[in-house]
């Protein structure tokens, strides 16, 4: 009997121990773990704390709605931290619920994707997954999720398209980039949903047809609330280029000749077209392999690959390099090949055409990739394209493996050493003023600053807003509509007198630069230098102001 219960423990044990203690879920949680040792020693930057400022100071929902009309981005994001901000004014919070939703996406990979556990686990601490879209917290993480969980959705068995269509709506407001790839993802839902049930004459019954009546009404809808909250930073844009056009013109008239006139400008316009071009096809490079500029300490946001011209043009042809072997990866699976293609070329035409973008713009591109990837694996193969080019597609076939296994492996060792940079050296020294500020008593002080843009990090931080100068006012995210400038330090200068002139407590002044002149009715000391930050224009500069 005591033998009896003891091989029942150790089965129990052992059950318990496949069940629990198994690769994958040792892999979540060491992704978790180094995530909240990640966020703890990162310092955000502005456009970290923007999304949460924003929050932080709607009051109420048509407040959110007003304050984000010239962001650019859609506002799930920006929903969902207006709810956390109502509970804590603690900026860590959004960092905290950022990292779940990235260890939700490595969920995704390590328990449901189609890949080997080589792939999912050079796959979960890649650049994106890890470092980008996990440390820093920006909706790109939601939209990586979101698309994820999209190709879970959609390669079950038994397609909940109610599920579904929800996870496109709440992808099309998440931002400009992931509104492209649900536009896509909605084509390639259709496509599926035509070959099912009319080419193959699947019939549907009442219910299936009232269940895809309500998902095409969510995703149309999603997708035109997402359009909607476009339009004024949209009209926007398009104002501030007729004006900037109309300037340019004036300016050529006034100082060039005739027939200058008529050909220069046109010789210009076809070197930015084609200058804007070349860098739309290296995002490709730069997405799928973003190797960081390992001899600068300024390392984030730019690819070794773009030093000098010959390496600019060498990513140009490893760009359409990479676009051809990934075309051939999905030649035989003809609906994923449109999804890659459609997905891809949109986000490189937005690139060209309207906005250049940053490495965390372009990996967008990489998430189209692993979403085709994961598609394709279990999408039933056809011959219809590939049998044209079947020498080629077995070429390639050879090496598919080996190209899929380095680019995973070069995003795993880029994103470790962005992850081990950051650990090591500030982001950001937002942290280090705000935090000076406090140990000095100061944060009870009346604080000024230049411009919005580069001392709002510090507003988050502090809990506190600051009178922006070049406003007039006080304020603690950066307004877009009506950019304001300090043209020069004698101004500043001249405007803060004007400001403390009445005001006999101490004040505190916040710029992101030195001063090289002194005020003749006050004293200005420099008190706190903070500088040498992974984003280099985040330094700080802190002067107390009295009146002598």
């Amino acid at each position: 009997m005591t033998t009896i219960l003891k091989k029942n423990t150790q089965k129990n044990k052992n059950t318990f121990l496949s069940k629990y203690i198994s690769y994958s879920n040792c892999l979540i949680a060491i992704f978790f773990v180094l995530s909240l040792i990640g966020i703890i020693n990162h310092e955000m930057w502005r456009d970290e704390t923007q999304a949460w400022l924003i929050a932080r100071d709607s009051s109420t929902l048509i407040d959110l709605y007003e304050n984000l009309k010239y962001e650019g981005h859609q506002g799930l994001w920006h929903l969902c931290l207006f709810v956390i901000a109502k509970f804590t004014h603690n900026p860590f919070a959004m960092q905290f619920f950022h990292i779940l939703i990235a260890t939700a996406s490595v969920f995704l990979i390590v328990k449901y994707s189609p890949f080997n556990l080589v792939q999912k686990t050079f796959l979960s601490f890649s650049y994106f997954t890890f470092f980008e879209y996990n440390l820093i917290s920006r909706n790109y993480n939601l939209g990586l999720f979101l698309v994820l969980l999209f190709c879970y959705l959609f390669t079950r068995k038994n397609i909940n398209y109610i599920a579904i269509s929800l996870t496109l709506a709440l992808l099309a407001n998440t931002n400009v980039y992931s509104l492209l790839i649900c536009m896509c993802l909605t084509a390639t839902l259709a496509i599926d949903l035509i070959q099912k049930h009319f080419r193959q004459k699947i019939p549907l019954n009442r219910r299936q047809k009232k269940c895809l009546q309500i998902s095409f009404f969510i995703v149309i809808l999603g997708i035109s609330f997402s359009i909607f909250q476009l339009i004024p930073v949209a009209i926007l844009d398009t104002v501030q280029d007729i004006n900037k056009n109309i300037s340019q013109s004036t300016t050529q008239s006034a100082t060039q000749d005739a027939a200058q006139d008529t050909v220069a400008p046109k010789l210009n316009l076809i070197v930015i077209i084609i200058k804007r071009l070349s860098y739309a096809l290296r995002t490709v490079f730069n997405s799928y392999v973003p190797i960081p500029n390992l001899l600068d300490y300024n390392f984030w946001d730019y690819n070794i690959m773009s030093n000098s011209r010959f390496t600019i043009v060498l990513s140009s042809l490893f760009s359409l390099v990479i676009l051809c072997f990934s075309i051939f990866i999905f030649i035989e699976t003809p609906q994923v090949l449109l999804l890659y293609l459609s997905g891809t070329f949109s986000i490189i035409l937005f690139t060209w055409l309207k906005w250049q973008g940053s490495l965390r713009h372009h990996g967008n591109l990489f998430i189209v990739f692993i979403a085709c990837l994961w598609i394709s694996k279990l999408s039933d193969k056809s011959d219809i394209i590939s049998k044209h080019f079947r020498r080629t597609t077995k070429f390639l076939q050879k090496y598919q493996k080996k190209f899929i296994i380095t680019i995973l492996l070069i995003q795993m060792l880029s994103g470790f050493y962005a992850y081990s940079m950051d650990l090591i050296h500030p982001f950001s020294k937002s942290q280090a003023a705000a935090n000076f500020i406090q140990k000095q008593n100061l944060s009870d002080k009346f604080i000024l600053a230049d411009r919005d843009t580069i001392v709002s990090p510090i507003s988050a931080y502090l809990d506190k807003k600051i009178f922006y100068i070049a406003y007039d006012k006080l304020g603690s995210f950066f307004f877009n509509p009506k950019s304001k400038f300090i043209q020069n330090q004698s101004e500043l200068i001249q405007k803060v007198e004007n400001l403390v002139a009445n005001n006999s407590r101490e004040n505190l002044l916040i710029l992101g630069y030195p001063l090289y002149i002194q005020s003749q009715n006050l004293k200005i000391s420099l008190i706190g230098q903070f500088t040498n930050s992974i984003v280099a224009e985040e330094s700080y500069y802190i002067y107390s102001i009295e009146n002598p």
